[in-house]
This record gives C-alpha cells, sequence and structure tokens, in this order.
C-alpha cells in the first residue's frame, strides 16, 4: 500500500447476505485519525451493511474499537 497510514479492520455484516459473518481487510489513510473518523462514520451509517469492531495500526500496532 502506497499510504502513510495502513490497517487491518475486521468488519462485521448485520444485514444483507453476509449477515452475523466478519471479513478482516486491509485500507490505507494519510493518517491514523483519518483512519478512526473513516470507522467511526462507517459503524454509525444506516446506509451501511457493516460495522467496524476492531481497527489495528499496522505501524505502530496500535489498536481501536468500535
Amino acid at each position: 500500500m502506497s499510504y502513510p497510514c495502513n490497517v487491518k479492520f475486521e468488519r462485521y455484516f448485520v444485514s444483507g447476505n453476509l449477515e452475523g459473518l466478519t471479513n478482516s481487510d486491509k485500507m490505507g489513510f494519510m493518517s491514523w485519525n483519518d483512519a478512526c473518523k473513516w470507522a467511526g462514520k462507517v459503524t454509525q451509517s444506516p446506509s451501511v451493511d457493516y460495522v467496524i469492531r476492531t481497527m489495528k495500526n499496522l505501524e505502530t500496532g496500535e489498536i481501536a474499537q468500535f
């Protein structure tokens, strides 16, 4: 990934065909703060069919739970 802050996160599907499943994925952001803002917005959005459970900064090891 070519972003300064790379994270790994777990998304838990709360509706749709994947309801009840957990998926791990990686994504890049400009900063850890940007990543946390994104995860918080996704988790609180009623139009998204998943929530972010945990996210880990792959550079520093810092973990956030939502």
